[in-house]
């Protein structure tokens, strides 16, 4: 994730939408008190992704976190860096490759584009903006 911007709320629902799409484990840049604040703000709006540091996170966070926090790459996990692939059968496309090759999951860099990549796997599924029905 990048720097909190002047939305919290906004950074907060996105959070939110990610891990509600499926991602396993999130970041936020950087390595400092900013970094651990915005980790404590993620732990408290989710219930089950993983929080990814560089280093030994403080035990009040790993508490806020419910043991989430993780240091580097989990054992035995495998994780590709990659930059985020411009479509969504792109997405599909990498997403099925790097299954196939055994590998835990892909790193992408942040991109606002994310969230709706992951949110509407399909071209034509806009169910996340269905309001109401009848």
């Amino acid at each position: 994730m990048p720097p909190l911007g002047d939305d919290a709320g906004d950074y907060l629902a996105n959070v939110r939408a990610l891990e509600a799409a499926g991602a396993e484990l999130l970041a936020v840049q950087g390595g400092d008190d900013e970094a651990l604040v915005l980790l404590g703000a993620i732990a408290a709006v989710t219930e089950r992704i993983k929080l990814g540091m560089q280093a030994n996170p403080p035990a009040a966070l790993q508490a806020i976190a419910r043991g989430r926090v993780v240091i580097g790459t989990p054992d035995g996990e495998r994780w590709i860096d990659m930059e985020l692939p411009s479509t969504r059968s792109a997405w599909v496309e990498a997403v099925a490759s790097q299954e196939a090759e055994g590998t835990t999951g892909i790193i992408v860099p942040w991109d606002p584009r994310l969230i709706d990549l992951l949110r509407n796997p399909e071209p034509d599924d806009r169910s996340d903006i269905l309001m109401s029905t009848g």
